[in-house]
C-alpha cells in the first residue's frame, strides 16, 4: 500500500480556497482536489487561528460560521503550540530571519522540521527562500 505524503497547507492558501471572490480562488480550487485525495494534510494551531480571523473579518461572522464548520471538521495532522516548542522556534526564526520569515512562519517551519514534512503548500514567497523544502504553489507568480 503506497503512503500519501503530508502536506503542510499554509493561511493564505486556506483563504484563497474558502473566499471565492479572490482571484487565486480558482487556482487553488482546482488544485485542493488533487490534494486532498493524495495527501494527509497537516496544519498548526496557528494557521487555524489566523484562517478565522480573515473569515470572520473579511466575509462576516455568518458566512465565517459555515466556512468554519468545514475547516474545523477536516481530518488534519495537527500541530498545536506548546510552550515547550518555543525554543525550537526561536531557533528557526533566528536561522531564516534574513529570507523574510517572520515569526508565524516560525511556527509552521519548526512544525515541518519536527515531523520531517518535506511539502509545503503555500503563495508566500518567504517560504520559497528556504531549503530542503518542496513548495507547492498553484498560483501564478504574476498574480
Amino acid at each position: 500500500m503506497e503512503t500519501k505524503p503530508i502536506v503542510f497547507i499554509d493561511s493564505n492558501y486556506w483563504i484563497y480556497l474558502f473566499d471565492q471572490t479572490t482571484i487565486e480562488h480558482r487556482y487553488v480550487r482546482d488544485h485542493f482536489d488533487k490534494l486532498y485525495d493524495n495527501s494527509l494534510l497537516a496544519i498548526n494551531t496557528v494557521v487555524m487561528f489566523e484562517v478565522m480571523h480573515y473569515l470572520v473579518k473579511r466575509l462576516g461572522p455568518t458566512i465565517a460560521k459555515e466556512k468554519w464548520e468545514i475547516f474545523s471538521s477536516m481530518d488534519f495532522i495537527m500541530g498545536n503550540l506548546e510552550f515547550d516548542d518555543l525554543d525550537l522556534i526561536f531557533s528557526v526564526l533566528c536561522k531564516y530571519s534574513h529570507t523574510g520569515i517572520e515569526g508565524r512562519d516560525a511556527t509552521i517551519l519548526s512544525f515541518i522540521e519536527k515531523n520531517q514534512i518535506k511539502k509545503l503548500c503555500t503563495h508566500d514567497i518567504s517560504f520559497k527562500r528556504i531549503p530542503n523544502i518542496e513548495i507547492l504553489d498553484p498560483i501564478p507568480d504574476d498574480l
